[in-house]
């Protein structure tokens, strides 16, 4: 929505204005963002979440510097520190300020999620290393350790397992 609001906008102007041009960059970084968010829901790894925070954190500055400049396209002339507003207000100016605020919002979710979601992601990463593991014995002299058992190898262990007790 940023992205067409931005394009009719800077269609409407007969010169480029900031606040004209600047939903467009932002919608642009939004659906960047959103793009990123859906590979993050697929992957699920460490480093994809860890991107998609960072460019949430990256499009809500983006959104921030739009609402400024949004603000700007309200006003006719600042002198000594007064703003002066326009007679005729664009409602596109508008539209444009409220999709900004509620793309600043979903990117503050998207902040906090993508955070939670890296710190569990990384837990399961630990507790991945520090899983279960046993000991089979072959022979004698071998002793292999297995992180992960295999049904071939879990037969193996019993019987070895069984051979031990009786050596015993």
């Amino acid at each position: 929505m940023s992205i067409i609001i931005g394009i009719i906008s800077q269609s409407r102007e007969p010169i480029w204005m900031a606040h004209s041009i600047s939903p467009l960059w932002s919608g642009v970084f939004f659906a960047l963002c959103g793009a990123t968010g859906i590979i993050c829901a697929r992957q699920k790894g460490l480093y994809v979440i860890l991107c998609y925070v960072a460019i949430s954190i990256v499009t809500l500055m983006v959104d921030c510097v739009n609402i400024q400049l949004l603000r700007l396209g309200l006003v006719n002339i600042m002198t000594d520190g007064q703003a002066y507003l326009k007679e005729q207000k664009d409602s596109l100016v508008f539209i444009a300020l409220i999709l900004s605020l509620i793309e600043c919002l979903i990117c503050l979710l998207s902040i906090f999620i993508g955070i939670r979601l890296s710190f569990d992601a990384a837990n399961r990463r630990f507790r991945k290393k520090e899983g279960a593991f046993f000991v089979q014995v072959l022979s004698e002299k071998d002793i292999v350790v297995v992180s992960k058992p295999s049904s071939s190898s879990t037969k193996q262990s019993v019987s070895a397992r069984e051979s031990v007790q009786s050596f015993d």
